[in-house]
């Protein structure tokens, strides 16, 4: 039962798209199992950059077939689009996207209730993507939203969505003036429906059959543990549970499938957004990281905050999901940095057990190496001191290292064997 997962460790973008796709050149399948378009897996093919939101990462492989699976929010335009881009890119997709009879479906009207209620918050915002996704997920625990199988009755769409719309100008939490500009959007909404329910499925079904026919099969997480709607920085996460628990409910598999899972963790730590972030660098150091990482929001494109490795919350992402291994990515950004700090643990606690924003980072100061590692592609390779700072982070999170990512591109990758 050869089913591998990939999931972020930190606060998201920490490069699981990369991972993600070089361990596609051998998967069958490629399945994601909860968020929406709120994700942003950035894969880079010989200098070109390719952006994937809804779809998995497993689509740029010919040989793979994509899972959505039920614990997806789905919304149809940012998909279609996200097919056509890549069909004009001259990747094959047809009858290689199977999506969840039973996910919801992020509608224009929720994405005007996210944008509006992120707006309302003021200083106190949550930094949502405002693409729809928690409005999404509070219908389907309302029991009110639209799912995927309800797609084959357009009609019956419609009526909810105008029923919904009335009932949110009535409590004044959509403008009558917003309400023409809605249905204009609503039109190109409709207009996607029918392809997406084309590729509607009983992805249950289909994982259960892979997984006894012995497929190879990724499991690709979106944003990151911290993030995880019960066990990350609440209120500041996302709508969903993004860590491997969630695995078996978002595809409709038992969790006993499951026979490894990778964690993947950034060489330092970014945010995007609000709430609390105990290594950030608001000095000379945290810009630097910025700007030589390029830490910009794959989605929002919004800068990243940065600062130092938080090996403290690591190792709460570790236990949380039970990692069998881990990816560092980004290495080659601290190339030029003459000292590197990781923090260790806070002086004051631990997570959860403290609030992050009141966390006292305790640092240990390692050496630089201050030279260039895209080209290595074996960990003997590597300048000594990159060894010892990678395997520093090794003995705090207390798992195996499996992967050294060194560059953007496919092939600047270490693969230790463990």
């Amino acid at each position: 039962m050869p089913v591998t997962a990939v999931l972020g460790a930190q606060w998201g973008d920490e490069g699981k798209g990369k991972i993600v796709d070089n361990l596609c050149s051998e998967a069958d399948v490629v399945a994601r199992f909860q968020g929406g378009a709120n994700a942003g897996h950035t894969i880079n093919i010989k200098g070109h950059e390719i952006i994937l939101h809804q779809l998995p990462s497993g689509i740029l492989r010919e040989q793979t077939v994509c899972v959505m699976g039920n614990g997806m929010v789905i919304d149809p335009v940012g998909l279609i689009s996200e097919i056509s881009f890549l069909r004009d890119e001259g990747i094959y997709v047809d009858n290689r996207i199977h999506i969840s009879l039973q996910a919801h479906i992020v509608t224009p009207l929720h994405k005007i209730l996210d944008s509006l209620t992120e707006n309302s918050l003021g200083s106190g915002a949550i930094g949502t993507t405002k693409r729809g996704i928690g409005p999404c997920y509070t219908d389907k625990i309302n029991r009110s939203g639209i799912r995927v199988r309800d797609l084959k009755n357009s009609l019956a769409v419609k009526e909810n969505i105008d029923r919904r719309i009335n009932d949110a100008v009535k409590k004044e939490l959509v403008a009558k003036s917003e309400v023409d500009a809605l249905y204009k959007e609503l039109e190109s909404f409709y207009q996607c429906l029918p392809e997406v329910y084309s590729h509607a499925a009983d992805t249950s079904l289909l994982m259960n059959d892979y997984v006894k026919k012995g497929k190879t099969i990724l499991v690709e997480g979106a944003q990151g543990t911290l993030l995880d709607i019960d066990f990350g920085s609440y209120p500041y996460v996302t709508s969903s549970n993004t860590t491997a628990g969630n695995i078996a409910t978002g595809l409709g598999i038992g969790p006993t499938s499951i026979d490894k899972i990778i964690g993947v963790y950034k060489s330092y730590t970014t945010r995007v957004g609000a709430g609390p972030f105990p290594t950030e660098q608001i000095n000379r150091t945290g810009d630097y990281l910025q700007q030589s990482g390029n830490e910009y929001g794959a989605t929002t494109r919004r800068k990243r905050r940065c600062g130092w490795f938080d090996a403290a919350v690591g190792a709460y992402a570790a236990r949380i999901n039970g990692f069998t291994s881990f990816a560092i990515t980004k290495l080659d950004v601290l190339d030029d940095m003459e000292k590197i700090q990781i923090c260790t643990h806070y002086q004051n606690g631990n997570f959860p057990e403290i609030d992050l924003q009141e966390a006292q980072p305790q640092y240990i100061t390692m050496d630089g190496w201050r030279k260039d590692t895209g080209n290595v592609r074996s960990l003997k390779d590597l300048p000594k001191e990159a060894v010892a700072y990678i395997r520093k982070i090794e003995e705090l999170l207390k798992i195996p290292l499996e992967y050294v990512s060194v560059g953007k591109e496919r092939e600047q990758l270490i693969h230790l064997k463990i």
